[in-house]
């Protein structure tokens, strides 16, 4: 499938949610939506969709990076005054009455300063939209798990590279540190997320900052970090034990592994997310260690780090076909550390498949 092909199929569906809505513009604020229905990877831009074209606005400083980037739209690029001034003119020349924007990522004198245009004041009908291009990122098309499985790639590297580095004394952001320079070495453009790496009883935080915890024999190491590779987000944590684990290190580790098989097993299409998550809940309960479970089980992945569907006890969500979601079950017991295994995993029917493929166990070795 060319790349020209990928980015229309991609705007069709959006126009034809447009059309049914009635819709005579859409205005696309979101960088990452903007990034999905045209290849733009810059900082600035605005997209208006309406159901004959796509019309894309930035500014002079990306005027030859937009040539070779963006797909299927009319591209306006200014060198001076505001991207509103280009707005306004295109309004001037259309007939557009109903007239949408998105309402998650407009702030509310955006919209006023919008709806203040010349060309836009009158007989107009404003509404927000919720999730119309997040909707159709939910399921993820052969081109993004593919950047998915380069991105999730990265990560194996960097771990297999890391282990060597883990010995006694060592500190939290000296790992820290050599994550970071591994992550550009094996080709990721940064890491997806700010990177977790924790030490001893500290790994009971779920989301802790690396600090000058120092290692010691026996201790916890838990890493949760990502890499970006064509603007796709890998997500995986792995724990394990400095030197020898003692027997209630390896039974909870095991619990914990043992959820997170049982969390990939029920990740079917056409599942709730919520039974989803109670799957892998369940092990951990009738473990005793259900009370030390204390987030949802997991999130989509993609061109953010966080993105739909949630998988947790309340989420309304289904899984579908081609979602890319992580299943993260963990403990965490204040004062004597905290265990996470994560693997993104596209929900397939049968068995899906785990994006990252690093050691697990609580005792890993490199190579």
């Amino acid at each position: 499938m060319s790349v020209e092909s990928v980015y229309a199929a991609r705007a069709g569906r959006l126009v034809d949610r447009l059309r049914s809505e009635g819709v005579d513009l859409l205005w696309v604020s979101n960088l990452p939506n903007i990034r999905y229905l045209t290849g733009f990877t810059g900082s600035s831009a605005q997209l208006l969709v309406t159901p004959k074209e796509s019309i894309f606005i930035t500014d002079g400083r990306y005027r030859e990076q937009v040539q070779s980037e963006v797909q299927g739209c009319r591209i306006r690029v200014f060198t001076k005054g505001f991207w509103t001034d280009v707005l306004n003119e295109e309004a001037g020349g259309a007939s557009w009455k109903r007239v949408a924007y998105e309402g998650d990522h407009t702030s509310c004198n955006g919209l006023t300063k919008v709806q203040a245009l010349p060309a836009l004041r009158g007989d107009f009908e404003w509404f927000p939209t919720l999730g119309w291009v997040e909707n159709l990122r939910l399921q993820k098309d052969e081109t993004e798990i593919e950047a998915l499985r380069r991105s999730s790639q990265v990560v194996d590297r960097v771990f297999e590279a890391l282990l060597p580095v883990f010995r006694t004394g060592v500190t939290e952001r000296r790992i820290l540190r050599k994550m970071m320079n591994l992550l550009w070495d094996h080709g990721a453009t940064g890491p997806s997320f700010d990177p977790i790496v924790l030490f001893g009883a500290r790994s009971s935080l779920p989301h802790g900052k690396p600090g000058d915890g120092v290692l010691a024999e026996g201790d916890w190491v838990l890493l949760d970090f990502g890499a970006v590779v064509e603007g796709y987000c890998s997500d995986c944590t792995r724990t394990f034990v400095f030197g020898k684990a003692d027997k209630e290190q390896r039974e909870r580790h095991a619990w914990v592994a043992q959820a997170q098989e049982a969390g990939v097993a029920a990740a079917q299409p056409g599942t709730p997310c919520k039974e989803v998550d109670e799957a892998a809940r369940k092990v951990l309960t009738d473990a005793g260690l259900g009370d030390a479970f204390i987030h949802g089980l997991g999130h989509g992945v993609g061109l953010e780090i966080h993105e739909g569907p949630r998988l947790a006890s309340t989420s309304p969500d289904t899984l579908q076909e081609g979602m890319v979601v992580t299943i993260e079950p963990g403990v965490y017991l204040p004062g004597w550390g905290g265990i996470r295994i994560e693997d993104a995993v596209v929900v397939r029917s049968g068995v899906g498949e785990k994006l990252t493929s690093c050691d697990r166990s609580i005792d890993p070795s490199a190579g």
